[in-house]
């Protein structure tokens, strides 16, 4: 190994992406218990707390309104951001981004479909290889050619696919895969809550490559996802967070403005129903498919409220136990997964049947809670998490030290 395929040192690290990344990983983490019932399982099996019936629907609401698909795509956007980093860094010192990329790219589809397969379905990191492989086919695009293919990637492709479905389907029915998803998740039910391993392993493989990814709605799905990694890439090559402290009151006019105006879109439906409007047929995938464009505005607003926040140091301190599970996104995204096994799964446990909303969010404040307080105290004697040191030692072919000096 060359040093010019160096992995990149701690002290170049940009602390706001931490932070950001770590933010991001709470809302994955809330989300993916919040969004269990339906998913992974029938939604009626999850009862929740049937004596605070109208909590549960304020805190189930609003956790769809502020977070739902938000924290997935700031993580978007932050794989894309880092590709454009590993691309300019190995390239300015002279090595083989391209083969170093891959390499680690390959390494995270494994990873990924192994965590699918063997413990959560709801997998992300092995949609994120997929789409990385397609994203190294723009680290030469210009950036009006990032920008233009991103956008209408993350907008337009989740919009064609909804456009789609309402052309194709009866009028009055559901889209074909509601159904067959329906029946799926139900006949999971009894494995989840089980104990027969190997049936589990069989069912998480099911639900994720055999039947969502066969489905056209995974179209958009990936479509999205590499829209945004692209707009991540793109923004890397502004400069913006390189330097925040130079560009504040941009940061704070992309997020008094894209906040809102992806809360209103969120809102649509409820406005809709509010004011009795009922879109015309034609339109109906289009007012489905504005969901990714809320979640997208969402998410770079969210990114650039804590670039804001960052540029106060008691804020900032106030923070950092974000940016250290941040630093170790890779480890704390895979050991929420374990919590899931021990606690929510039928192997332990067995507290899925309670994960209403406010369960769900209590669930998430209590692990990331945990992971916080583990990233801070492995950190303090470690220079990378366990997941990523194995990353890192696979992709660059040479062992990084572990231990702080």
């Amino acid at each position: 190994m060359t040093d010019a395929a160096l992995p990149t040192a701690q002290a170049d690290r940009i602390g706001e992406l931490d932070i950001i990344r770590g933010f991001a990983l709470f809302g994955v983490l809330w989300m993916n218990v919040f969004g269990m019932g339906g998913f992974l399982v029938p939604e009626d099996k999850i009862h929740g707390l049937t004596q605070l019936e109208t909590l549960e629907k304020v805190v189930g609401y609003l956790s769809g309104l502020l977070m739902a698909g938000k924290a997935q795509a700031l993580f978007s956007l932050l794989f894309g951001f880092g590709f454009a980093i590993m691309m300019d860094r190995i390239g300015k010192q002279g090595g083989d981004g391209p083969k170093v990329y891959l390499r680690r790219v390959l390494i995270l589809l494994a990873l990924g479909v192994a965590h699918a397969s063997l413990i959560w379905a709801g997998d992300i990191l092995n949609a994120y290889a997929a789409m990385g492989l397609l994203l190294m086919l723009t680290r030469r695009w210009s950036a009006r050619w990032l920008l233009a293919t991103g956008i209408t990637l993350a907008i337009l492709a989740p919009m064609a696919v909804m456009i789609f479905y309402q052309l194709t389907t009866p009028v009055g029915q559901p889209p074909a895969f509601v159904p067959m998803f329906e029946a799926a998740s139900e006949a999971r039910w009894p494995i989840v809550m089980g104990r027969d391993y190997p049936a589990f392993v069989v069912a998480m493989f099911k639900a994720l490559f055999t039947e969502y990814y066969t489905q056209p709605i995974a179209l958009g799905y990936f479509g999205a996802i590499l829209g945004r990694f692209v707009i991540g890439s793109w923004i890397y090559r502004q400069g913006w967070l390189q330097q925040p402290g130079r560009y504040v009151t941009g940061f704070a006019i992309v997020a008094a403005t894209l906040i809102p105006l992806g809360l209103l879109i969120g809102l649509r439906r409820s406005m809709m129903v509010a004011m009795e409007i009922e879109p015309a047929p034609w339109a109906i995938g289009f007012v489905r498919g504005l969901g990714p464009t809320s979640e997208l505005l969402q998410a770079i607003g969210y990114g650039a409220l804590l670039v804001i926040l960052c540029q106060s140091p008691p804020v900032r301190r106030f923070l950092s136990g974000l940016g250290s599970v941040g630093q170790m996104a890779l480890t704390n995204y895979l050991g929420q997964s374990v919590f899931f096994f021990v606690f929510l799964y039928g192997f332990g446990f067995g507290l899925l049947p309670w994960m209403g909303p406010t369960l769900s969010l209590a669930f998430a404040i209590v692990v990331f809670a945990l992971q916080i307080v583990f990233s801070r105290w492995w950190l303090a004697r470690y220079a990378y998490g366990p997941a990523e040191w194995l990353w890192r030692w696979a992709t660059y072919g040479a062992k990084p030290a572990l231990r702080r000096a």
